[in-house]
């Protein structure tokens, strides 16, 4: 008899599915319901910030390998979700890192205004048969002389009604939009940046982002 040597096939390599970085936020918070830790004692200031960096959060993963699922009543995240949101924990500060979770997981953006002009709007409606009008108001008190003959230079009195009017939205409410669109968009740089070298084993970053200005994109 001849012997067969057996020959054992390396398993093909699994193929990441590519994902940009908001897709994986949104992956990761909304579909595999990650959850941020908020560790108050371990924070610098209480501010949120950690004071170690990706390398020890890849070390740690590595180390603890797979968790035992002690919840109840639902499964733990995938391991890439749990990585993403440990990711966005300690590259952000506290108030930036639960804005992008938040936005994340209601599968949103900033609001940064689209279409948004100042315009001149009344500043209080009263309503009527034909719908809401604009409310009349009294203005300031007009002085000045009238009359001839005998009564003539006379002291006359007149407040006239007006309708009190405004700006909505004002100008520094559109560029406070807009600012906080850039910061949101700076915090998935930010995140992305180190999500490349944290080592996610079955997603695989893009470099696709949101657009940075969409304002000027619109207009």
């Amino acid at each position: 008899m001849t012997a067969v040597a057996r020959v054992r096939v390396p398993p093909a390599p699994r193929t990441r599915r590519a994902m940009p970085v908001r897709a994986a936020l949104e992956w990761a918070f909304g579909t595999e319901c990650a959850r941020l830790d908020h560790d108050e004692i371990e924070a610098v200031g209480g501010t949120g910030w950690r004071s170690y960096g990706m390398e020890y959060v890849a070390l740690e993963r590595a180390q603890l390998g797979t968790r035992v699922d002690t919840s109840r009543g639902r499964s733990s995240p995938h391991d890439d979700a749990e990585l993403i949101a440990t990711v966005v924990r300690n590259v952000l500060p506290w108030y930036a890192a639960t804005l992008v979770a938040d936005l994340a997981r209601a599968g949103r953006t900033p609001d940064w205004m689209p279409d948004a002009r100042p315009h001149c709007v009344p500043v209080k409606w009263r309503p009527s048969p034909a719908g809401p009008r604009a409310a009349q108001d009294f203005g300031d008190t007009w002085r000045y002389r009238a009359g001839r003959g005998r009564n003539g230079n006379k002291l006359v009195e007149l407040r006239a009604p007006c309708c009190p009017v405004t700006y909505y939205p004002t100008a520094g409410q559109i560029a406070s939009a807009r600012r906080a669109w850039l910061d949101w968009y700076g915090y998935l740089l930010e995140v992305r940046c180190a999500l490349e070298a944290a080592g996610l084993r079955s997603l695989r970053l893009t470099d696709d982002m949101p657009p940075m200005t969409p304002w000027k994109n619109s207009s």
